[in-house]
């Protein structure tokens, strides 16, 4: 009798313990990446690259450029943009976002997130989300620039040390 009450305790209990969350649906995640506009927010992202990557050319020729170093960086850049497109495009990136979103979150933590991506506010986060990421960076950008000669500073120190401590001479055995 007791094996019995044991078992049936089993199976009734069972699915309490064992019960899982369901896994995230397709559908659910494609409905969300849409409702975030995350592919409108990746076509921002290489804009963002390409001016990032001119810039960053045009500080490491000192600012100014001659018509065929311009020419040259043009040419480059036009190249590693079509390559980032290519290998970084929607159609790469939405099957690896699928797989990542089902592989974290449940169906009803996406149907959670729909709820308040679909309300105004949750609109707003998305829309406003790159503001804030630019205004992120560029304040990082200040504060590291800020640090950089606190930095530097910690460097020379450390390399002043290693340089200043020479190797203690050998003993002469007492002649």
């Amino acid at each position: 009798m007791k094996k019995w009450m044991l078992c049936l305790m089993f199976v009734v209990a069972s699915p309490v313990f064992g019960a899982t969350a369901a896994p995230a649906s397709e559908a659910s995640v494609r409905e969300l990446l849409e409702v975030t506009k995350t592919r409108q927010m990746l076509d921002q992202v290489y804009g963002q690259v390409d001016t990032m990557y001119a810039n960053s050319m045009r500080q490491a020729f000192g600012g100014t450029l001659t018509a065929d170093q311009q020419a040259r960086v043009d040419r480059l850049s036009t190249r590693m943009m079509a390559l980032m497109k290519k290998e970084l495009s929607w159609e790469v990136l939405a099957p690896m976002y699928m797989d990542i979103y089902q592989k974290s979150f449940t169906e009803e933590e996406l149907q959670d997130m729909l709820a308040f991506y679909r309300t105004p506010g949750g609109q707003a986060v998305v829309d406003k989300m790159p503001v804030v990421m630019q205004h992120t960076m560029q304040a990082m950008q200040t504060r590291m620039g800020a640090l950089m000669p606190a930095m530097q500073q910690l460097l020379a120190d450390e390399l002043k040390d290693a340089n200043v401590q020479p190797e203690a001479p050998a003993p002469h055995g007492g002649h």
